[in-house]
Order: C-alpha cells, then sequence, then structure tokens
C-alpha cells in the first residue's frame, strides 16, 4: 500500500502540506478505531506501523522544506 505522505512530491505545490496532513490524520484515526479491543501484540503492531509511518511524513515534509 502506497501513503500520500510517501509520495508528497507529486502532490500539487498549491495544497501542501494541507493535504497530506490531513490525509495521515484520517489514516491515524482509522487506524486507531478499535486499539482498546486489540491484544498487547497487535498493539505493538499498531504502534510500530504508526510510528514507522509518521517518521515518513515528517521525513519527506522535511525534504521538502515544510518543517
Amino acid at each position: 500500500m502506497h501513503y500520500i505522505w510517501n509520495r508528497a512530491e507529486r502532490v500539487p505545490k498549491d495544497k501542501m502540506p494541507h493535504v497530506v496532513e490531513d490525509c495521515f490524520k484520517e489514516w491515524e484515526n482509522k487506524l486507531f478505531k478499535n486499539f482498546d479491543q486489540l491484544n498487547d501484540v497487535e498493539k505493538f503492531r499498531v504502534r510500530n506501523r504508526y510510528s514507522t509511518q509518521l517518521r515518513k511524513k515528517n521525513v519527506a515534509l522535511m525534504c521538502l522544506g515544510y518543517k
């Protein structure tokens, strides 16, 4: 799966960084939707996935000069 923040250079300049931030927030809400019902291993995987994607988003925005 490809996320918009991993291809931030393809987003039109007039919509940056708002589109990337909004998409990430929407993805984050879906990811943590049923977080309370997960067991410890699943929670670890969700947190790990989140931190990896957060780092990728921040690096992409920083490389484009947005943070």
